[in-house]
């Protein structure tokens, strides 16, 4: 009988068919190529302030930590320059070596670092992006 895994169920990636590893990094690159994309649309919209009353701009960017990275939240308080912007972070880092990302701490970040980005609005309903919701962060397998 085949091992059937059940949907929505993360499954260890040690645990992982080679049939699922490709199909995980393809959904991965498929969705950090439709984020990076439209980034800098997402920047003038920011910059324009064409964002739903009391909505936010929210980014998510790679963090890279010992042979493995994270991709943390943030909130967009300010995008001078198209390949820096500035932002508070929405959670914690996990690894040891990112004590400097904690939730509410000012962060710079590099847009090159963006993997994802999100509109929301003021009751924290997704309006346009977010396409890495499904994901974790590029070592674990999708959720």
């Amino acid at each position: 009988m085949a091992h059937m895994v059940a949907r929505n169920v993360p499954v260890p990636r040690d645990q992982m068919t080679r049939e699922q590893l490709p199909r995980a990094q393809m959904a991965r690159d498929q969705a950090v190529f439709a984020a990076r994309s439209r980034l800098a649309d997402a920047r003038q919209r920011f910059l324009n302030q064409n964002l739903p009353p009391l909505g936010s701009l929210l980014v998510r960017h790679q963090v890279e930590v010992a042979e493995a990275a994270e991709w943390p939240w943030a909130r967009v308080s300010g995008w001078p320059h198209p390949a820096l912007l500035r932002g508070r972070s929405l959670s914690d880092g996990a690894h040891p070596s990112l004590a400097h990302i904690r939730m509410g701490l000012p962060l710079r970040i590099r847009s090159a670092d963006v993997v994802d980005w999100a509109i929301i609005d003021a009751r924290g309903e997704i309006v346009q992006g977010a396409w890495t919701r499904q994901l974790r962060s590029p070592t674990e397998p999708p959720v």
